[in-house]
């Protein structure tokens, strides 16, 4: 008896320190988990900005190219001789004023030709057409007799269109630029024979960083300078690219410029594009954490620590706007960045006063 009284005592002893052991280590791991060193550590004092909405402007700084407001390369559609040279280099010309003038004199007796074949067949249509309604002829010579005034009619059409391309008249009004050939010269459809500007008003393409695509809008206006004019000159934009570049993540914009001012195509241009947000979610450069997936801010929230990802837009000097991941009345950490935790306890030191 007494030997069994010893091993239920022994077997008592064993499992109270096998469970008090077991309490104390998950008494330890639950002291050791991150919520409870939270708890435990003495706030941090931090700093923040409160988000309020607020208009927003900057400068953007751009550089564009100034484009005729029309531009084409004169050139032949047929390869024949050049014969006269209509209008001269350098000069204004009118839209449909003939600038160059081709050989035609094949042309011209051919159109001829066809001219006599014509007559002749609408002599023979009009012999069959009686022959038939007196039944002397058949359905199928007046169908023959048909088509072949048709067909020379066609042929008639054909030689006018190819007569009238040894004309080569200017498509719209503007500037003749330098002449390429002379009187006498085989031309052929690829060879230019000179340019043709339309500088009533001059176009300015320039391109803008993506992140400036949602505060770009047709109607803006905007300043720029070109090399060697010592005033600056202002356009409005009149298109926008409805797409963004893959290869250089930029958004095409193209301005328009009333009057050239002596301005000439083709000149470089440096912009300086106001861009203004009416409701911007500005914040402290400062508060925004690179990371792996993109930029982060920490917020202070009921006296803990909230890490948000967020997107930035414009930046201008020590602030940058914020599209997404905050909103009004968030309050932005700006200090004691680097001691930061989510979950972290936090103190907000009170705010100055503005003066």
């Amino acid at each position: 008896m007494r030997h069994k009284a010893w091993i239920a005592a022994l077997a008592l002893a064993s499992a109270t320190a096998i469970g008090a052991l077991r309490w104390h280590e998950r008494s330890g791991a639950a002291a050791s988990s991150p919520a409870a060193i939270a708890a435990l550590s003495p706030p941090i004092a931090v700093e923040v900005y409160t988000v309020v909405p607020e208009a927003f402007e900057v400068q953007v700084p751009a550089t564009g190219t100034l484009l005729a407001r029309e531009s084409v390369e004169i050139v032949s559609e047929l390869g024949r001789r050049l014969v006269k040279v209509r209008a001269e280099e350098g000069r204004s010309v009118r839209a449909g004023d003939v600038l160059f003038e081709l050989d035609s004199a094949d042309l011209r007796a051919e159109l001829n030709k066809a001219a006599v074949q014509a007559r002749l067949a609408r002599v023979t249509l009009e012999r069959t057409e009686k022959l038939a309604s007196e039944g002397l002829a058949n359905q199928q010579e007046l169908d023959l007799a048909r088509g072949r005034t048709d067909e020379l009619s066609a042929e008639r059409e054909l030689l006018q269109v190819t007569l009238d391309k040894t004309l080569i008249r200017a498509p719209f009004s503007g500037r003749l630029g330098l002449r390429r050939v002379s009187e006498g010269a085989w031309l052929s459809p690829n060879l230019v024979l000179s340019t043709l500007q339309d500088t009533s008003s001059l176009k300015l393409d320039f391109t803008l960083p993506e992140r400036y695509a949602s505060a770009v809008s047709q109607g803006s206006a905007f300043r720029f300078r070109v090399e060697g004019k010592g005033e600056s000159f202002t356009g409005k934009i009149t298109a926008l690219e409805p797409l963004v570049d893959v290869a250089t993540r930029s958004l095409r914009v193209r301005g328009r410029v009333e009057g050239n001012a002596g301005l000439m195509p083709g000149s470089a241009a440096s912009i300086e594009l106001p861009l203004r947000v009416e409701r911007a979610l500005l914040v402290p450069s400062i508060a925004l954490i690179p990371g792996v997936d993109g930029r982060r801010v920490y917020l202070a929230d009921h006296g803990v620590v909230r890490s948000v990802l967020v997107e930035v837009g414009i930046r201008a000097g020590d602030r940058a706007q914020l599209l997404s991941g905050i909103a009004a009345g968030d309050q932005v950490i700006t200090s004691n960045l680097l001691r930061l935790r989510e979950g972290a306890p936090v103190t907000v030191m009170p705010q100055p006063s503005p003066p």
